[in-house]
């Protein structure tokens, strides 16, 4: 089993990350903020990888001469689910494989009608509430895609912006291409200041996987396992989620090596540093909890592991509804995730749970 560090950025996804945050207002310099005293490295250290990132972040964004009108429909967030039309018209992280924005256009490009009008229900059922979606529901025209947009919930703004993409599906991604090859160009503009962060980001995990199991650590942090990939895995450094761990475990028929995105502000010493209990967390844990959905997803593996298309059925939802639910309780750390073969199972992370009453206790009473 091989883990190999990435040396270089991939420019299409920190193009992609880049202008998701600029529509939606995320500041770094609040990250930048909330950061400070979680990693083993020196606070002048940290400061000035922060400000390469500032600086990079501030040069693309004065120069860019896009509408912002533009830039909201395809990379403003669609309700709450971290995604935008950008990720939904361009494989943007599923094709790890890609390096160049011409492979991302011509993938997209490439799907037959079934596979289109299969993504796009796919985006709706992930707005569904339990009983408004099922995985016996396959949507088979636009007839069908309109029926599942009654039961999103989404803003009236949002289903619109679906519509006129699934109309015009091809004339829009020649647009987002458009405008994110005008991101990579102003990127490649700053490429000494990238090449500082690749740099300390490869001679870091090249150093520290050399005496520790950076894979068991990221398992034991994440609170997911999976069997390692004969394939290989490579870490890639993100620079427009500074402070992210992603993952894309490939399925063992693939043959492809896994990838794991670890934003360059990272080190080791995250994995230690335990959470300080403050109000917006437990506001975020308890918000996460009063869902419907996601309380009865808990509710269903709160004795055994479950996997997606077995709580799919049990609940009646759709998998990729499964699948929305599940990524906002694997970020709160509700949950626990095995990869067996070619099914995730998940369990709940019964310390995080004990943990949040402990805080409650505390805060409360």
């Amino acid at each position: 089993m091989q883990v190999t560090i990435n040396k270089e950025i991939n420019y299409v996804e920190e193009a992609n990350n880049l202008l998701f945050h600029y529509a939606n207002s995320i500041s770094y310099e609040e990250m930048k903020q909330n950061g400070f005293g979680k990693f083993d490295y020196s606070e002048e250290v940290y400061n000035e990888r922060y400000e390469l990132i500032l600086k990079i972040y501030h040069y693309v964004t004065e120069n860019i001469r896009f509408d912002k009108g533009k830039l909201d429909f395809y990379f403003k967030e669609l309700g709450d689910s971290k995604m935008s039309i950008s990720n939904y018209l361009l494989p943007i992280y599923t094709s790890v494989q890609y390096t160049t924005l011409k492979e991302y256009e011509e993938d997209a490009k490439g799907k037959s009608g079934s596979q289109i009008i299969k993504e796009f229900d796919d985006i709706l059922s992930q707005y569904c509430s339990i009983g408004e979606s099922g995985e016996e529901r396959k949507a088979e025209s636009f007839e069908d895609l309109m029926r599942s947009m009654d039961t999103a919930d989404l803003a009236a703004e949002d289903k619109w912006k679906i519509v006129q993409v699934y109309l015009e599906r091809d004339k829009h991604i020649e647009e987002v291409c458009i405008i994110l090859q005008k991101i990579i160009q102003l990127l490649q503009e700053c490429r000494n200041e990238v090449k500082v962060l690749e740099k300390e980001f490869y001679e870091y995990w090249t150093n520290y996987i050399s005496g520790a199991d950076l894979l068991k650590e990221l398992q034991d942090y994440t609170n997911i396992r999976w069997k390692y990939n004969e394939a290989g895995t490579y870490i890639l450094p993100t620079i427009f989620l500074p402070q992210s761990i992603s993952f894309s475990i490939k399925d063992e028929e693939e043959n492809k090596p896994d990838v794991i995105r670890l934003g360059v502000i990272l080190d080791s010493n995250l994995y230690y540093k335990p959470a300080e209990v403050n109000s917006e967390k437990l506001n975020n844990a308890l918000k996460l909890l009063s869902d419907k959905s996601k309380f009865e997803i808990l509710k269903y593996i709160k004795d055994k592991p479950a996997y997606g298309f077995e709580i799919a059925n049990a609940l009646n939802l759709s998998t990729s509804t499964i699948s929305y639910h599940m990524n906002s309780l694997i970020t709160a750390n509700l949950l626990k995730l095995e990869k067996d073969a070619n099914k995730i199972y998940y369990s709940i992370n019964k310390d995080t749970l004990n943990k949040l009453l402990e805080d409650i206790r505390l805060m409360l009473l």
